[in-house]
């Protein structure tokens, strides 16, 4: 359910073009999006901390450019951007894709689904999810 969530989000962002400079452009602006959210739970700098982690736990099935070190979420969101904008149309999916899918699988160990399922459909406005499932707090 939350892959089609993520895919949901992005093909919202990514309009029609599947050009690689769209697609690291809806990728970034799901994270921002994200980001907001968690900043309004945990902080700005626990919020990019999150996000900077979940670039380290990808790097063994990404190749990013250079490394992206932690620092300012807007520098490493342009720093995002720029790698995934170089890559090919799949490579920019694939890799903006396993990275969103990781901070979303990190935030589920450590808030539970339910939860988690609610800050993605708050932050990314999507209705698909099955409300069922979730717990109410």
């Amino acid at each position: 359910m939350r892959e089609d969530i993520i895919k949901q989000a992005v093909s919202l962002h990514c309009g029609d073009g599947s050009e690689p400079g769209q697609i690291a452009e809806a990728m970034t602006v799901v994270l921002r999006l994200l980001h907001n959210e968690l900043t309004l739970v945990v902080g700005a700098q626990a919020s990019t901390a999150l996000v900077a982690h979940a670039v380290h736990r990808t790097r063994t099935q990404i190749e990013w450019a250079k490394p992206l070190a932690a620092g300012p979420f807007d520098m490493l969101l342009k720093a995002l951007r720029d790698d995934l904008a170089a890559r090919t149309s799949a490579e920019c999916s694939f890799a903006g894709g396993t990275l969103i899918s990781t901070l979303v699988d990190h935030l589920i160990s450590l808030i539970g689904e339910p939860l988690t399922l609610r800050m993605l459909n708050s932050a990314w406005s999507t209705h698909g999810a099955d409300q069922s499932s979730q717990e109410n707090f």
